[in-house]
């Protein structure tokens, strides 16, 4: 069945012939947050699977290869257009453009895995992570707020098809836009392999350089910015008892990002007491095993896509608790702990239950590791790659 809107108008190709995909990769350059862990998986399984002829775009040049890269001058150049240039985000996108069309060879389809797509005339295939610039506005910088508002309904409305990474998602999308559900197909995350249980000899030595003692903390991950709720965590961890605070301090990991003017000074405060332990960007190398080696894992984000922290620590044999609002229910299921996003009581009980109860511990941290085997990269990069050679197919 056609998608609505469209028609096919060329046969497949023929099966030794390999889809030739454009893809943007600037999301690689470091450090990698969460749209580039989902590129990056997504092209190591087509790799490995030598399902394409892909090429990836960083900014000034296009590669057959996916891969982090470190940024260099182009953190220095995307600096200097924002403070002294009009206009900033038109220009640099301008000249983005340039390098963009520098496409070596002809592609077949477009992938852009990050919202807002180049101009390139072939079907193009845009992942929707979130819609949390309409419903959290006032959690990102008012110039990302009215560039998504620009662009990404125009993006939508020119995409061969919508790929999103929750059912959720796909309804938000469907109900803010007034797409049909058939334009969008939910492609739901992975868990990479280094998420998974370690025993304390495996962890000792990562757990050393950061001063940590295994199954004696509490970890939140996540950029330092106010949709991911930070701030109710650390009021739920200020209620809890001197004893357990001592026993179990908080390790915060992730980058600063947008409107920390509050919350980073209670962050130094409580790090000069010793109970937080803010560690900022963690190398990728170690943070699966600070994942391995916690007790609890705290996520109450106001609005997540898919949640792919509280996966990853599930996948690690960590009771996660969570908000119990957007997709993050669809992700834990019931192995894990839901708590309304503003209740700090609510999760301060959560944290005591599970730190005492080592039943519960138990049962809580079994079920997430089995429920974290539903999700995989491979079955991700299947559902995409079915996208994108349908879309390939396919024009408006």
């Amino acid at each position: 069945m056609n998608e609505p809107g469209l028609r096919v108008v060329s046969d497949p190709a023929p099966e030794a012939a390999k889809l030739r995909v454009a893809v943007n990769a600037m999301c690689l350059w470091r450090p990698v947050t969460g749209i580039g862990q989902y590129t990056l998986n997504l092209a190591r399984v087509w790799a490995a699977q030598q399902r394409f002829d892909a090429r990836y775009f960083y900014g000034s040049d296009w590669s057959p290869l996916a891969a982090p890269r470190v940024a260099g001058g182009l953190s220095a150049f995307k600096r200097v257009v924002k403070r002294f240039v009009p206009k900033p985000y038109e220009v640099s996108r301008a000249l983005l453009q340039r390098g963009f069309d520098q496409l070596p060879g002809p592609a077949d389809v477009y992938f852009e895995p990050n919202f807002l797509p180049f101009r390139l005339d072939v079907p193009k295939v845009i992942t929707v992570h979130d819609l949390s610039y309409v419903r959290y506005a006032q959690t990102h910088p008012s110039d990302r707020v009215k560039i998504m508002s620009r662009l990404l309904p125009v993006a939508i409305e020119q995409a061969a098809h919508i790929l999103t990474d929750s059912y959720f998602q796909r309804d938000e999308i469907t109900s803010h836009f007034g797409v049909p559900a058939e334009r969008i197909t939910v492609a739901q995350l992975g868990v990479a392999p280094e998420f998974r249980p370690r025993r304390e000899p495996e962890c000792a030595e990562v757990l050393q350089r950061h001063g940590l003692r295994y199954r004696g903390y509490l970890l939140a991950v996540g950029t330092l910015e106010p949709r991911k709720n930070l701030g109710m965590v650390l009021d739920a961890y200020a209620r809890l008892p001197a004893a357990l605070r001592q026993r179990y301090p908080l390790v915060v990991a992730g980058f600063r990002g947008w409107n920390t003017q509050t919350l980073a000074p209670r962050l130094r405060t409580l790090a000069r007491s010793g109970d937080v332990r803010p560690l900022g960007f963690v190398d990728e190398a170690d943070l699966p095993v600070l994942y391995s080696a916690a007790s609890l894992f705290l996520y109450p984000s106001l609005y997540e896509g898919f949640g792919l922290p509280a996966l990853e620590a599930m996948a690690s044999r960590i009771p996660v608790i969570v908000s119990d609002c957007s997709s993050l229910p669809e992700v834990v299921g019931d192995a894990g702990v839901q708590v309304a996003p503003q209740d700090a009581p609510g999760m301060t009980l959560a944290i005591m239950a599970l730190l005492d109860d080592a039943a519960q511990w138990e049962k809580r941290s079994l079920a997430g590791l089995e429920r974290s085997r539903r999700f995989t990269w491979e079955a991700c990069a299947a559902t995409t790659a079915d996208v994108l050679e349908r879309a390939a197919r396919l024009v408006r």
